[in-house]
């Protein structure tokens, strides 16, 4: 009786071991090629939050621009989920990197930087473009959408 005791707390030990290495594994950091592909799938299927974990806090705010545009006008919105967008480079080096997207259908590519959040690796999106306010001072304002004259 005594052994079968000692072998069930064994048995539960393992059991314990099992599963908590398992839940570490399920939690691992993901690699920087799959954040990539994981946030353009997820901007492009409407999936926002989504995108927003795979992206940079600051980066929060360009995802909600992408959103209210896409959702304002129904042209908009087809226009992103029927472009084919592709993983075209990514290159790491130490904590950061960039990716490069490949847009089959406008033919032009696209690059953001890579970098470690908190141990994650994250996209920092931002299309930028600095343009003198009236004061003189830069803002920083997204660009203007010229693919539709």
């Amino acid at each position: 009786m005594k052994t079968a005791g000692v072998a069930c707390v064994y048995a539960g030990l393992f059991w314990l071991i099992g599963i908590s290495s398992w839940g570490c594994h399920a939690h691992k950091s993901m690699k920087p090629d799959e954040v990539a592909s994981s946030f353009m799938y997820a901007l492009q299927h409407a999936h926002y939050d989504s995108a927003k974990y795979y992206a940079t806090k600051d980066s929060y705010e360009m995802i909600d621009l992408v959103a209210s545009i896409a959702e304002s006008t129904p042209q908009g919105k087809k226009k992103i989920q029927q472009s084919e967008i592709v993983v075209q480079k990514v290159f790491i080096q130490g904590d950061s990197g960039y990716v490069t997207y490949l847009n089959k259908t406008a033919h032009t590519t696209e690059t953001f930087p890579l970098v470690l959040e908190a141990g994650k690796w994250k996209i920092r999106f931002a299309h930028q473009l600095p343009v003198p306010d009236s004061s003189g001072t830069e803002q920083i304002l997204p660009p203007a959408d010229t693919s539709n004259p």
